[in-house]
């Protein structure tokens, strides 16, 4: 039997995500992560088809796919990382390449502030055009358990071929932390709980999946 939902208390959307993820953190303790669970409606009044492209390159598709995949996720996450690795690069391969999907990844960083740290990096990632670089990067260093001090940022951002200047630059004074609180506040507004937790045409399915359910809903997704 898989694990039960990383469950976390979730803070009113104008609260700073600093304050999130130290709840979050104190949840973990005492909560197991998700890594199967059943799919279920999103909220009717939001729609994963109607949103726009996030800034600086955080989708991946066709703009006019018929069917847009939303990843709310934390970078820290082993389970987003596992997913990162495997399935989605399937999904891509299978799915985004020929144009039937659209992907978007959304930050919900809950684990730590490091977690913050990193999200607010792959923005900054996303302007210089090299966020799935990063994105890749940060994922397989969690997979291997090579993710866990802020100068590890920096390592990934190598190996990601980011303008190393330029990311520190932007990340001074936080700059980027807007972009993550809107992020985060927007996926706590639709009940997501758990990362990874994906959108798909605006039915939310929990945890990571085995492909095969991928396709299931994404196929289901373009016949509705």
């Amino acid at each position: 039997m898989s694990p039960s939902p990383r469950k976390r208390q979730i803070r009113p959307r104008r609260a700073p995500v600093i304050a999130v993820v130290l709840l979050a953190a104190a949840a973990a303790a005492v909560a197991a992560v998700v890594h199967f669970t059943t799919a279920k409606p999103a909220p009717p009044a939001l729609d994963a088809a109607l949103a726009p492209a996030e800034p600086g390159g955080k989708s991946r598709g066709r703009p006019d796919a018929p069917v847009v995949v939303e990843i709310f996720s934390d970078f820290l996450c082993i389970h987003c990382a596992d997913f990162a690795n495997s399935t989605e690069r399937a999904l891509v391969a299978e799915f985004v390449e020929p144009g039937v999907v659209r992907l978007i990844y959304r930050q919900f960083p809950v684990i730590s502030q490091l977690s913050v740290s990193i999200a607010e990096a792959s923005e900054c990632a996303a302007d210089q055009k090299r966020f799935w670089a990063f994105h890749d990067a940060v994922y397989v260093r969690v997979q291997r358990g090579a993710m866990r001090r802020a100068a590890d940022i920096d390592s990934a951002a190598r190996e990601a071929r980011l303008d190393l200047a330029a990311l520190a630059t932007c990340r001074q004074g936080g700059r980027m932390r807007s972009r993550v609180e809107a992020d985060f506040n927007d996926g706590a507004s639709r009940g997501v709980q758990a990362t990874p937790t994906f959108f798909i045409n605006g039915r939310q399915v929990v945890g990571n999946q085995p492909l095969d359910v991928f396709r299931a809903e994404i196929n289901a997704a373009r016949k509705r």
